[in-house]
C-alpha cells in the first residue's frame, strides 16, 4: 500500500509539473562546451518565474555553496548577511525598479515550483547584492574595445575565486515586454550580467572591469546591478547609459565600463566610483581595463591605488602588457581572431618573458602562482573565461565564448588539493574543468 500511494504521489507530481512546464515563458538548450543557455521573456513576473524553474538544479547548488563564498571572501555569517541585505538594499530596489523586484519575486516562485523552496526572494536579493557589497573590491577583469575603421571589437575575461567564477556559465537571452531584448552572460539567480557581458538589439555592448582599493564605504541608494540592469533593457544611446549608472549612484561596485554603439560606430569609457566619474568617447581607437582607474582623480582620490604603473602587481604588468598588444603589436589589425589571443595572453611583463600564466598575466591564474605580492600563494583565483565580439557578431546577437578561462588549461579539483591541501576546504565544492574550445554563442 505504501509503495502505491508513493506511485500515485510521483505520477500526480509529474503531471503538475508537465502542467507547469506548458506556461514556462521560456527554454533551455543542452549545455554546449560548459555553457547553459536559456531564454526568458514576458512581463517581470513571468520571465522571472522561467528563469527560476529552468535553473533550479543550479539555484540549488548556489544555496549550497552560498555561505562558504561568503566566509571565504568576506568573512561574513550567511544569515547576518542576508538579514543586511534585506534591510539595506532590499526597500530600494522596492521602491526605485518594482520591475525588477518582481522579476526577483518570480525568480523565487519559478525555483519554488520546481522544488527548490529555500530559494527565497531574500536569498535572491543577497544572491544578487554579492558584488556590491564588497568592502574592498578583488581584481575581477581584464578587458578592452577597440574601434578600427567603423568595426568594434570586444573582449573580456573574469577574475575571480574558482568557485564563483565557475557558477557563471548561463548565457541568458532576455525579452522583456518592454524595453530592449538582450544577450548577457550572467550566473543563476542573478537580473544582471555580474561578469558584464552583454549585447542589446539597438546595437549597444558592453563590458567592464572594476576599479580596485577603494578608500571608501558605499551608501546604499540604488545597487550597481539595478542601475546597469536599466540601462541594458531602457537605454538606447551612450548619454543614457552615462545618466541611468549615475543616477542614484552609491558608490558599490566601482566600475570601468567599457561600452560600445555599433551602428553609430562610437566607443565610450565610463569609469564611476562614488563622487566622482569620468566619460571619453572616440570614433576610434581603444579603451582597456585593468583594476586600476585611468582617470588620475579618480585613482588618486577615491582609492589606495599604488599599483597603476607598477608591474610587480597584477594591474600594474597587465596595464604595460595591454597597452603594448593594443597600441603596438595588433595596432590596425584589430579582429575577433587576434583578440582571442590577447586575452588569453600568458606574458609576464615583470618576470619578461612567456610564462603558463600567474597573477600578473591578462589571463590570470593565481593557483598557479608562488609569489604572494598579489595574493596568498597559489589562491584559488584566476581567469574563469573568455568572451570575443566584433561588430558583426553583436548585429547578429552572438559572441565567441570559452567556459573554464581564456587560455583554454585544464583544471583538476583532486590535482589541486593534493598539491595545495592548504586549500582542502574548498575541494567540496571546486569542480574539474576540461579544456573546452571557443564556441559560438547566439540568440536562440
Amino acid at each position: 500500500m505504501k509503495t502505491k500511494k508513493r506511485e500515485y504521489k510521483n505520477t500526480r507530481h509529474n503531471k503538475s509539473q508537465r502542467k507547469i512546464e506548458q506556461h514556462i515563458q521560456g527554454k533551455r538548450l543542452s549545455n554546449k562546451n560548459g555553457w547553459i543557455r536559456i531564454k526568458i521573456y514576458g512581463n517581470a513576473f513571468e520571465r522571472g518565474f522561467a528563469h527560476g524553474y529552468l535553473l533550479s538544479k543550479e539555484l540549488r547548488e548556489i544555496y549550497e555553496v552560498f555561505p562558504f563564498i561568503l566566509k571565504e571572501t568576506m568573512e561574513t555569517k550567511y544569515e547576518e548577511y542576508k538579514t543586511y541585505c534585506k534591510n539595506k538594499i532590499s526597500p530600494n530596489i522596492q521602491a526605485f525598479f518594482p520591475e525588477f523586484f518582481e522579476e526577483i519575486q518570480g525568480i523565487s516562485a519559478g525555483a519554488n515550483a520546481a522544488g527548490c523552496e529555500c530559494i527565497t526572494i531574500d536569498f535572491i536579493i543577497a544572491w544578487n547584492s554579492l558584488l556590491s557589497t564588497y568592502t574592498i573590491f578583488p581584481e575581477r577583469c581584464s578587458a578592452f574595445i577597440s574601434l578600427e575603421k567603423g568595426n568594434i571589437v570586444m573582449a573580456h575575461n573574469t577574475h575571480t575565486d574558482l568557485l564563483t567564477g565557475q557558477l557563471a556559465n548561463v548565457v541568458m537571452e532576455i525579452c522583456p515586454a518592454d524595453g530592449n531584448k538582450f544577450i548577457m552572460q550572467t550566473t543563476p539567480g542573478f537580473i544582471c550580467s555580474g561578469t558584464d557581458w552583454f549585447i542589446v538589439e539597438n546595437g549597444i555592448i558592453g563590458c567592464e572591469s572594476t576599479i580596485g582599493d577603494i578608500n571608501y564605504t558605499p551608501e546604499f541608494g540604488v545597487p550597481y546591478f539595478c542601475r546597469i540592469r536599466q540601462a541594458i533593457q531602457y537605454g538606447n544611446s551612450l548619454d543614457d547609459y552615462v545618466k541611468i549608472m549615475l543616477d542614484k549612484n552609491a558608490g558599490d561596485y566601482p566600475c570601468t565600463w567599457f561600452l560600445g554603439d555599433t551602428k553609430n560606430k562610437e566607443i565610450m569609457q565610463l569609469e564611476i566610483a562614488k563622487k566622482k566619474h569620468s566619460v571619453e568617447r572616440k570614433k576610434e581607437g581603444v579603451f582597456y581595463g585593468i583594476n586600476s582607474a585611468h582617470n588620475t582623480e579618480i585613482r588618486k582620490e577615491e582609492t589606495n591605488d599604488t599599483d597603476y604603473g607598477n608591474t610587480k602587481t597584477s594591474s600594474g604588468a597587465r596595464n604595460m602588457r595591454l597597452h603594448y598588444l593594443l597600441y603596438e603589436k595588433y595596432a590596425g589589425k584589430m579582429n575577433v581572431e587576434n583578440a582571442k589571443k590577447i586575452i588569453s595572453d600568458h606574458y609576464d611583463v615583470y618576470l619578461d618573458k612567456e610564462t603558463k600564466g600567474n597573477s600578473r598575466t591578462i589571463c590570470k591564474h593565481t593557483n598557479l602562482d608562488p609569489d604572494t605580492s598579489n595574493r596568498d600563494a597559489f589562491y584559488p583565483f584566476g581567469c574563469t573565461d573568455g568572451k570575443v565580439m566584433d561588430s558583426k557578431m553583436a548585429r547578429e546577437m552572438s559572441f565567441e565564448g570559452r567556459y573554464g578561462n581564456s587560455c583554454g588549461t585544464d583544471f583538476n579539483v583532486k590535482k589541486y588539493i593534493t598539491k595545495h591541501p592548504k586549500y582542502k576546504r574548498w575541494g567540496k565544492y571546486l569542480k574539474n574543468t576540461p579544456k573546452q574550445p571557443w564556441v559560438k554563442l547566439n540568440k536562440m
